[in-house]
């Protein structure tokens, strides 16, 4: 895809919606539960300094429409530069009104060697999953002019974990009856209370990208007769003071979650964090438009650059990586050319979906 330079930012949230009774607190739940599915939420204003991660703007235009996109990193078409992003890893350990306890901690070292972090042979490259993407989806570039383009993840500082005890009000949890497993699933609007104070009293640069992680805890917005629950999401907030000058904090949360809590086999390990990796590199700040397309699957519509959402709906999203004997499952993401409907892509291979170009063969398709 041919782009050129500019500038833009905002928040946004992943949610899993599940059509589920409201479960008893520390009763025998009956996970193998639906999938995940994304929406976007917020914004905050564009800053006028960089105080906030690298960034880049340019935009593609579409049926007449031009829409603006804002990326991490440097733009290909002009840079042949490698931009790595400071990073952090916040634990959370979570205890429950029971005394059980899940621990974020525990998953922290097979994180580190996810392919988020780790190289791994991808056609785009020897490299981390999110540069793979974006240097698969930026090809034109990068098989040209640009072959030092990199986006990737610096190596994480581990920061304390946070023990948090959670209000018997603000959680439900169980024993899946499918999986065997504990599961919880805390009240949103209390877990962002507690992502964003982590991030304050730990004193994150907002030129360093937090990752807050979790184990088998998800979040959840109780309706009437539906149980919502929140597997990750990426966002940003901004300072209330610097007339535009103040930084922007950027983050990633993200449930690493057992195999069979989820119905959707694709769903487990670090699924959402590679999802919001992606996502995150993508639209940092959550408002990039796009034309309105239809999930994978044609179950329902969204209009924004969000490159995990639209496959995440399949049940053969994941991509398996075997690294040090474990396999992870990383999702396969939609590609700019997915969005911006270019025929041919320009990505590489031609593709529309990265790293299984083979997931989707063909652009988005426009909401009825």
């Amino acid at each position: 895809m041919r782009i050129s330079p500019c500038r833009t930012i905002c928040a946004f949230v992943c949610m899993i919606c599940l059509a589920l009774p409201a479960f008893a607190q520390n009763a025998k739940g009956n996970d193998g539960i639906p999938g995940p599915k994304f929406i976007t939420l917020g914004s905050v204003a564009v800053p006028r300094t960089n105080n906030t991660v690298p960034h880049w703007t340019s935009s593609f235009t579409t049926d007449g429409v031009t829409y603006p996109f804002t990326m991490v990193g440097t733009n290909p078409a002009t840079s042949n530069a490698t931009t790595v992003v400071p990073t952090v890893i916040i634990p959370f350990k979570f205890i429950l009104p029971d005394g059980s306890v899940l621990d974020g901690t525990t998953k922290v070292h097979n994180v580190l060697g996810s392919p988020n972090f780790r190289n791994f042979a991808y056609t785009s490259g020897t490299t981390q999953f999110g540069d793979a993407v974006q240097r698969a989806e930026f090809w034109e570039h990068v098989s040209s002019t640009s072959p030092g383009y990199h986006v990737r993840l610096g190596a994480p500082t581990v920061l304390p974990t946070q023990t948090i005890a959670i209000p018997a009000n603000q959680v439900v949890f169980f024993v899946g009856s499918h999986s065997g497993k504990l599961e919880a699933f805390i009240s949103a609007s209390w877990f962002a209370d507690k992502l964003q104070n982590a991030i304050n009293v730990l004193h994150v640069p907002p030129t360093t990208l937090p990752i807050i992680l979790t184990y088998n805890s998800f979040l959840y917005i109780h309706d009437i007769n539906v149980f919502c629950c929140i597997a990750g999401f990426h966002g940003a907030f901004a300072s209330r003071n610097g007339n535009g000058n103040q930084q922007v904090q950027t983050f990633i949360y993200a449930g690493w979650g057992d195999p069979g809590i989820f119905r959707n086999p694709s769903f487990q390990d670090i699924l959402a964090l590679s999802h919001e990796v992606s996502e995150w590199m993508n639209d940092p700040f959550g408002n990039n438009p796009a034309p309105p397309w239809q999930f994978a699957n044609g179950a329902g519509c969204q209009a924004n650059l969000e490159t995990g959402d639209p496959f995440e709906v399949l049940t053969n999203a994941a991509f398996p990586v075997t690294l040090h004997g474990f396999t992870y499952h990383p999702q396969t993401e939609a590609l700019l050319q997915w969005f911006s409907r270019e025929v041919p892509s320009d990505a590489i291979s031609g593709a529309y979906s990265y790293p299984n170009t083979a997931l989707v063969t063909h652009p988005s398709q426009p909401c009825p």
